[in-house]
């Protein structure tokens, strides 16, 4: 197996030099309460304490770009569970340590979490493989192991005056708007890096520049992708499909090769995926809908064959597993003309199929089709005003063509050719002709 290169260790000090001043640092009036609350609570403890401890992650990146912050990640140099435990009894709030991750959640009053873990080392024994981690690193070996500059930023908390710890230039690349990895072989050691890299790059609108394109290339030809688990890239992309402008991330994921890296079936349907997964979105805005409708939209129309290759390398099973792999036919039974058929009839064509599916299918197609299926993903079959047990009141006798009357009329609603309150003198009438 091949080994992926070590991460360049950090100089270190005694202590860690800040590269930023303190009059740059957000001020943490930004948090909202009770995060506030509670990290100020964190770091008066860790001082009792004599312990660092330090805001790290995406809520010190969102406080440098004034973005709303909903959770806080804590590092500490020092046993992170019993810190939490100190803090949970502090706040009246709820400590769960994780001894083996050395981490420990804290739920606050109010649903808010505080996540707080010990500084660590990582290493990875090939690429893609999962890191080896070790705690009671120090907050520079923490930062080193992170994903992006960005997210390699911390504020140290442990003093009265919070001090800007940016070994990797993270302020500058905000500033810059851009997504760097913190070393050449960062996407080798963790090829979701690069999933990262697009959905981060998509949120916040920040570029992807030709180093950070170069660097996952690089990991694409070592076939670092061909180490990671199926089970990891279906979460990768349900993740990216998770969030908004879609669209802009299946094409990012497609310029970066990514595609390709993860099976040949997703490259194959790389013509046209922006339009295909942009006009799902617009299909489905405002709805709940699930990551199953953009990425069936990213398939196109694909042969099963390569449906099926897509299928086994993400290891898709379930209702997902069944809607990719009877995909080609879900295309065929909601092919053009669709709009053409009473709505009942489109109804029938779709019996068993998923929202997502029809959506989905909705945004191979165009004009009135696309709108027919629209509104079939959009609305319930109606429901009756009436029952099997009505009819069989009424003398229809028991059998199948209680069940037949019913479907007919439920057809005859739906098409709009029969009211509510004419329901039953349809059903019986219909029950009467088929007996």
């Amino acid at each position: 197996m091949r080994r992926a290169s070590k991460v360049a260790p950090v100089r270190r000090a005694n202590r860690v030099t800040p590269v930023r001043r303190v009059s740059q640092t957000p001020s943490l009036a930004a948090l909202p309460q009770p995060l506030r609350g509670a990290v100020s609570a964190a770091a008066a403890l860790a001082r009792e304490r004599h312990e660092q401890i330090y805001l790290v992650g995406g809520a010190v990146r969102d406080l440098f770009l004034r973005r709303p912050v909903n959770d806080v990640d804590l590092a500490v140099e020092g046993d992170a569970a019993e810190l939490a435990a100190a803090l949970a009894d502090r706040l009246g709030a709820r400590a769960v340590a994780h001894a083996r991750f050395g981490t420990a959640t804290l739920e606050l009053p109010g649903g808010a979490r505080v996540d707080l873990a010990a500084t660590r080392r990582e290493t990875y024994a090939y690429p893609g493989a999962l890191p080896e981690v070790a705690v009671g690193a120090s907050i520079e070996e923490d930062l080193v192991r992170r994903d992006f500059s960005i997210h390699a930023i911390a504020l140290h908390l442990s003093h009265k005056a919070p001090a800007v710890i940016d070994p990797f230039a993270g302020l500058r690349d905000l500033g810059r708007k851009r997504i760097r990895f913190l070393h050449p072989a960062s996407p080798a050691d963790d090829p979701t890096r690069a999933f990262r890299a697009v959905r981060y790059a998509n949120r916040l609108s920040f570029s992807v520049p030709a180093d950070t394109r170069r660097q996952i290339g690089t990991a694409i030809a070592q076939g670092a992708f061909e180490a990671v688990s199926g089970d990891r890239l279906r979460r990768e992309l349900v993740l990216v499909f998770g969030e908004p402008r879609r669209a802009g991330a299946a094409a990012l994921l497609i310029r970066l090769g990514v595609d390709r890296a993860v099976a040949a079936g997703l490259a194959r349907a790389a013509q046209g995926v922006k339009e295909r997964v942009a006009a799902a979105e617009r299909l489905a805005h405002g709805r709940e809908v699930g990551w199953l409708c953009y990425f069936l939209a990213w398939m196109g129309a694909v042969p099963m064959r390569a449906l099926r290759e897509v299928a086994d390398r993400l290891g898709l099973s379930g209702r997902e597993g069944l809607a990719l792999g009877r995909w080609a036919g879900t295309r065929r039974r909601l092919g053009p003309g669709i709009a053409r058929l009473a709505p009942s009839r489109r109804r029938l064509r779709a019996t068993g199929l998923l929202p997502e599916e029809m959506l989905a299918a909705a945004a191979l197609r165009s004009g009135s089709d696309r709108r027919a299926l629209a509104l079939l993903a959009a609305r319930e079959a109606p429901e009756l005003g009436i029952s099997g047990a009505d009819l069989l009141a009424r003398g229809v006798p028991q059998g199948p063509a209680i069940g037949r009357a019913l479907a007919a009329t439920r057809a005859a609603r739906e098409d709009g050719r029969l009211t509510a309150r004419n329901e039953m003198a349809f059903a019986l009438a219909h029950a009467r002709r088929s007996r």
